[in-house]
């Protein structure tokens, strides 16, 4: 069984670094399914300050910028 001795962290948790375990929040480094996106213009495209997942411009208006039944 693993002490967590080693962790890292951010804004969203934190993480055991030696088996990978989530110990608070969402985890260091949250993945996209469970990441509130914070979605920062760029060349191109937009990518979350978080997870790092990137969206071009057309799929970032089309889930983003639209409001819903428009």
């Amino acid at each position: 069984m693993c002490e967590h001795r080693n962790k890292v962290g951010d804004n969203y948790g934190l993480t055991c670094l030696d088996c990978g375990t989530v110990l608070e929040g969402y985890g260091y480094r949250v993945q996209s399914p469970t990441c509130r996106h914070v979605w920062l213009k760029g060349e191109g495209g937009y990518e979350c300050l978080y997870c790092e997942e990137w969206l071009n411009e057309e799929t970032w208006q089309m889930f983003y910028d639209n409001p819903i039944g428009v």
